[in-house]
């Protein structure tokens, strides 16, 4: 009889998604394979609410969905957003995870403290940060980086509107091409809603550092959260990242 293992999942995890976001779950479901269940809900969807707006009002929406998978046992809970965290800061952060943690009942992140524990595996100190914000978003987020301690070498800004979840992979090719690559250890791609992982593979080996994104450090805590060995996908897009489970203890 068939087993169906990709029915049979070894973890659960569930994912809290930006309303219009297309890019989250195929994504992170690329990257972590079909030993960990994905599974999702939404921010309610505020249409009157300009972008401002709605990232001063995400955390408490991200503690109001706690519940939002009822009885589902889960083995982790990632608020899939940047944006909210970065007028936190570090200590703000670390703080709305640990609510998050308390409010779901399991281990809680949000993605910009899953790239901040990335790096932190990485040993990467010198970081050119790839936006696709608008200024005063990006502003923040150069702020938020700064205060986790790493030396931010550059800020590439890929538009003056909000565009994350209409880039095209050969926008994101070009803009890498901007970075140098010598006065940096990483380069981080935030926005959870670009789809990054073509430009990686496409580019990984000719940029002389780790190319990361929101949703690939998003994917690599998960694995590292529910005891995962990596996949196949977190391999040939960032190598560094999935050779930190062979150091496991």
């Amino acid at each position: 009889m068939t087993s169906f293992k990709e029915l049979r999942p070894s973890a659960r995890v569930g994912v809290l998604v930006p309303t219009s976001n297309p890019t989250v779950e195929p994504e992170l479901q690329y990257l972590v394979g079909d030993d960990v269940a994905l599974y999702a809900a939404r921010f309610p969807y505020t249409p009157d609410l300009d972008l401002a707006q709605r990232i001063e009002g995400y955390p408490q929406v991200f503690l109001d969905c706690a519940k939002a998978f009822g009885a589902i046992e889960l083995n982790a809970y990632l608020a899939a957003m940047t944006g909210a965290s970065y007028g936190l800061l570090k200590a703000g952060d670390d703080a709305l995870c640990e609510n998050l943690s308390a409010a779901t009942g399991t281990v809680s992140t949000t993605a910009c403290r899953a790239i901040r524990l990335a790096l932190g595996a990485l040993r990467a100190k010198r970081v050119a940060l790839i936006s696709p914000y608008p200024a005063w978003l990006t502003d923040r987020a150069a702020k938020y980086w700064e205060d986790c301690g790493f030396d931010l070498t550059q800020v590439v800004m890929m538009s003056e509107e909000f565009r994350a979840y209409e880039m095209e992979s050969d926008e994101v090719a070009d803009t890498l091409a901007k970075i140098d690559d010598e006065a940096c250890d990483a380069v981080i791609m935030t926005g959870t809603g670009m789809l990054t992982i073509p430009a990686i593979l496409e580019l990984r080996e000719t940029i002389n550092a780790t190319l990361l994104s929101s949703n690939l450090c998003a994917a690599w805590w998960i694995m590292d959260t529910v005891g995962s060995k990596g996949s196949d996908a977190l391999a040939a897009s960032c190598p560094a990242l999935q050779e930190t489970f062979s150091r496991r203890s």
